[in-house]
């Protein structure tokens, strides 16, 4: 693993370091602040990278500062390696520019760019981004040329995929052994060969909140995994490397708070076992299956999000068959 950190540097030296080594060691790359530069040579530049090989892919956590970081026609000369950045947000917005199109990524989103050509990445706030390198030569040249700048939720469907597996495969990287971390690269440029299949979020209003995409991201996390997963605000934070703090945050907007959300979630899912099982399963069973600590847990949650008890969810069901055969 290689580090980065311009915290080493004096404040004077922080931002020709970052220009210098450590946008360098991925492409030629360009920044700048957006506002004005002397900011940058009077109080520093505050930014961290760490890096590690997967195989023919490159993984790197970044994070730093709002601003723009341009890769021009000049930089595209100075290109030595033909590459594919993917890069997953996790903090932050970013106005992603390549190939004539524009588009914003929040948290639980990422985009690509292609390193052949001119793009630039504005950055709105603070950021923190994971990013695979993957070599060009694995990725269609359709869709290196209709992919670059178009972003994809991690919401749902193939998305979902890429970035949990993303996500994950750069949690786990200190764990794996050589052979483990070669085989996650090859993962990982497979999926982003079947971006071909995926439909982008259309521009730069489709993120507008990013806090809700992470929102939908997080939840649909939570009904994929929710019997076998830890869904306390820490471990569900650290699967979506934000802190606790922002995790809460984000559901500052929505009805529910997080803690809500995975009782109702529960609920749910508890009320859709009991229906297909037409109350044949002990309440007893279903409680401990769901993560309920006990039945006057499981009838008090029940009460709460559905006004209704388990016993009454079920006769609710009996009298609509009934009705069904009576009208069938």
């Amino acid at each position: 693993m290689q580090r980065w950190d311009t915290r080493e540097k004096r404040p004077s030296e922080q931002y020709a370091y970052w220009r210098e080594v450590v946008c360098a060691a991925f492409t030629p790359l360009r920044p700048a602040a957006r506002g004005s530069r002397d900011e940058w040579t009077r109080t520093g530049l505050d930014g961290q990278v760490e890096s590690r090989p997967f195989g023919p892919v490159n993984g790197a956590e970044i994070a730093t500062c709002a601003q723009v970081i341009h890769h021009g026609a000049e930089e595209v000369r100075r290109v030595e390696q033909e590459v594919v950045f993917v890069n997953l947000m996790l903090d932050g917005r970013c106005v992603v520019s390549q190939d004539g199109r524009r588009s914003l990524s929040g948290p639980g989103t990422f985009s690509i760019v292609d390193v052949t050509r001119p793009f630039s990445l504005d950055y709105l706030d603070p950021w923190r981004t994971v990013s695979f390198r993957v070599p060009a030569r694995e990725i269609p040249d359709g869709l290196r040329a209709n992919a670059t700048a178009r972003t994809f939720s991690a919401a749902g469907g193939l998305g979902a995929v890429i970035a949990d597996t993303v996500r994950s495969s750069w949690m786990q990287a200190p764990r794996m052994s050589t052979g483990e971390a070669d085989a996650v690269g090859i993962a990982v440029a497979s999926l982003t060969r079947a971006l071909s299949h995926a439909s982008p979020t259309a521009g730069l209003a489709a993120v507008e909140g990013g806090d809700e995409v992470l929102r939908r991201s997080i939840e649909h996390h939570l009904e994929r995994h929710l019997r076998f997963v830890d869904t306390s605000p820490a471990a569900i934070a650290r699967h979506f490397a934000i802190s606790v703090r922002k995790l809460h945050q984000v559901y500052e907007s929505a009805p529910l708070t997080f803690g809500q959300t995975v009782m109702r979630l529960r609920v749910l899912a508890c009320a859709d076992d009991l229906r297909a099982d037409g109350g044949r399963t002990t309440m007893t069973h279903l409680a401990a299956k769901w993560g309920f600590s006990d039945l006057s847990h499981l009838h008090r949650a029940f009460r709460h999000h559905l006004g209704r008890t388990p016993r009454e969810v079920l006769a609710q069901i009996d009298a609509e068959d009934l009705d069904q055969m009576r009208t069938g």
